[in-house]
């Protein structure tokens, strides 16, 4: 079975992404670098991710990938492993591989996957101004948030993708 999900970035990350494909050792967005061998995908949290770039010319890569490429991603991974917070060395030393069937739960859970870069497929990408994105929400990317507001986050992903205004995004939780 294939899954739609989405990955934030910068509009000029997102060009060369669009050329090359997805490449491993990029830059770390965060504190901890993401596990090396795995690029990481959000059903809900993608627009935000993008915001870590700067709030103006931000992208969202649209993409499908198999059920049997999934892997979890590593923040739900080492929180359900017992570490919220979590060093460098804590994540490199865990064995992706190992909990690959932990996918379906990453997803469920928080909305976030992982996947090889070869295994998938880009579908299109939306280039946008993330500036009133913090108008319509501010989210704390964790399972409480996600199970509270999970689906408000999928249709605002899916609205800004699809090429409308933020500002204009009305809904009510």
């Amino acid at each position: 079975m294939k899954y739609i999900f989405y990955h934030g970035t910068s509009e000029e990350n997102a060009k060369k992404i669009m050329q090359e494909g997805f490449k491993l050792g990029q830059k770390a967005n965060w504190k901890v670098k993401s596990k090396d061998g795995f690029v990481y995908f959000s059903s809900a949290y993608a627009p935000f991710y993008a915001m870590k770039h700067s709030t103006r010319k931000l992208a969202l890569i649209k993409v499908e990938i198999d059920s049997i490429d999934l892997y979890p991603e590593d923040d739900w991974l080492m929180r359900a492993l017992g570490k919220p917070v979590y060093s460098q060395e804590e994540l490199d030393a865990v064995d992706f591989r190992k909990y690959k069937k932990y996918w379906i739960q990453s997803y469920a859970q928080m909305g976030n996957v992982s996947a090889k870069p070869d295994k998938v497929t880009i579908l299109g990408v939306r280039y946008f101004n993330g500036e009133g994105l913090l108008y319509k929400c501010d989210p704390v990317i964790s399972p409480i948030n996600y199970k509270i507001m999970g689906d408000y986050y999928k249709e605002l992903t899916k609205w800004v993708f699809d090429g409308n205004a933020i500002l204009d995004f009305k809904r009510f939780i």
